[in-house]
């Protein structure tokens, strides 16, 4: 499991997610979409009831990795890391 905070272009080591019913269905729902086809290169965005959040979420499989170009720095940068 890798996080990344965006707005810091840094990895986030612990997080809390606090979720209403709704958001929480979405969120399994993009799970579940992603989940289909794990190699896509795909990614799902969950917003918050209000709007006023997101989150971006993304299968990451071996094969994904070892294609580190298709990842940000920030991402390449995370993934380095132990």
């Amino acid at each position: 499991m890798r996080i990344l905070d965006t707005d810091n272009q840094g990895p986030v080591r612990r997080i809390q997610l606090y979720l209403t019913p709704r958001e929480a269905a979405d969120l399994r729902d993009a799970l579940d979409q992603l989940l289909d086809d794990p190699e896509a290169t795909a990614n799902e965005r969950v917003l918050a009831e209000d709007g006023s959040r997101d989150i971006s979420v993304s299968i990451v499989t071996a094969s994904k990795l070892r294609e580190l170009r298709r990842y940000s720095d920030a991402e390449r940068r995370m993934f380095a890391e132990p």
